[in-house]
């Protein structure tokens, strides 16, 4: 009777771990990217940044397209190397697709600049005041986002399926920040009174959190939303702060971003339980780049500060405009050029969100942890770890 008591407890146990259990993930179908030059190289001739990401048409007025200007070879963005990490292709511009759903059915890349802005802020659209607080096409790119979905749900053999195993990747204010930090506080907080530059983080992070709101109810359900790197390290803004800073990054501006990832953290954590079966995870692209700019040697890396691709202290005096302008070695810079890193640190930060810190060799044998939560990217995506090494 003991037996037999004990069989019915052990089958008791066993049943309710196994159905408290998350059942598997279908793997990831599909790959699409939303978001500011921090997924692609688009950029408009009305910036008010220096030229930073450029492409290999003529300049100015060419500045709404193209490839990369990498030297020696095609430049590689985070979006495209997580696609490899899902067996899938890099995402294209939906600039280069013809509006057929086969084009679009394995990812599409919204993001890069360009197009229409959201403009907050003082003044009149186009001024300096307004231009300051650009956030990039967020709406732009939900609205193509949803209309793309549409598309796809017309063709799709099993309606209300196809969205569900897609990735979304959204990665916006960088470019919000770097245009915010170009401006010194006065001007910055002239802008915007009623918030000022640190207000503008709530703003923005609000901004976001409604744009995975608004994909959620087109369908979508694994979201992956990726924080602002730490430019008070970026050539650019150390080449402004030359005459008062220390060698350092710039704290107050690294302070500022470190805000907003935290109420964009904060934001997500909040919205998570209000949209039932979505998988919504912050990549804190922060903290993977402090890692590198901290411990640069171990990543192979050598140069922390200076650009590779630019003219001037720090090559961030000029963007980058030419292949001439380009280093030699970029796989040993962290910068690519004022306010972008190289591949190399790209890579590393990719790596970084696609494992969690329980999987088998962790996140890089040197020391860095994953920066993706709750889950890492590769659970978002359902994919299985390698099996570890004997």
């Amino acid at each position: 009777m003991a037996l037999l008591l004990l069989l019915f407890v052990l089958l008791r146990f066993t049943t309710g771990a196994g159905a408290g259990a998350e059942p598997p993930r279908s793997p990831a179908t599909a790959l699409f990217v939303l978001g500011d030059s921090t997924v692609g190289c688009a950029a408009t001739a009305s910036s008010i940044l220096p030229l930073n990401l450029t492409t290999t048409a003529a300049l100015p007025s060419s500045l709404s397209g193209g490839p990369c200007l990498f030297f020696p070879a095609a430049r590689r963005r985070i979006p495209d190397l997580l696609a490899a990490r899902m067996g899938l292709p890099s995402p294209p511009p939906i600039s280069a697709l013809n509006g057929t759903a086969s084009e679009a059915a394995r990812g599409v890349n919204f993001g890069g600049g360009g197009g229409q802005l959201f403009y907050y802020g003082g003044g009149e659209r186009g001024s300096p005041f307004s231009s300051v607080f650009r956030m990039g096409a967020v709406g732009q790119q939900v609205r193509l986002a949803s209309e793309t979905l549409q598309l796809l749900q017309l063709e799709a053999a099993a309606p209300g399926e196809w969205e569900s195993s897609a990735v979304f990747v959204l990665s916006f204010g960088a470019d919000a920040y770097a245009r915010l930090l170009a401006r010194g506080p006065a001007e910055a907080d002239a802008a915007a009174p009623k918030h000022g530059r640190r207000g503008f983080a709530r703003l923005l992070a609000d901004r976001v959190a409604r744009a995975v709101s608004e994909l959620y109810e087109a369908g979508v359900r694994r979201v992956a939303v990726m924080g602002v790197p730490p430019l008070g390290c970026a050539p650019r803004v150390m080449w402004e702060r030359i005459p008062t800073r220390d060698g350092g990054c710039v704290e107050e501006a690294n302070g500022l971003i470190e805000a907003y990832n935290a109420k964009l953290a904060a934001r997500l954590d909040d919205l998570r339980p209000q949209l039932a079966g979505a998988d919504i995870v912050f990549c804190d692209v922060y903290k993977g780049m402090m890692e590198i700019i901290s411990n640069p040697s171990t990543y192979g890396l050598e140069e922390t500060m200076e650009a590779c691709c630019g003219l001037g202290p720090l090559r961030a005096t000029v963007g980058c405009v030419s292949k001439e302008m380009a280093c030699a070695t970029p796989e040993r810079h962290v910068w690519w050029d004022l306010y972008s890193p190289t591949e190399a640190a790209d890579a590393l930060v990719a790596n970084w969100s696609w494992t969690s810190s329980s999987d088998s060799g962790a996140a890089g044998a040197a020391g860095a942890t994953s920066i993706c939560g709750p889950i890492s990217l590769q659970q978002l995506a359902g994919r299985s770890p390698p099996p570890a090494e004997v």
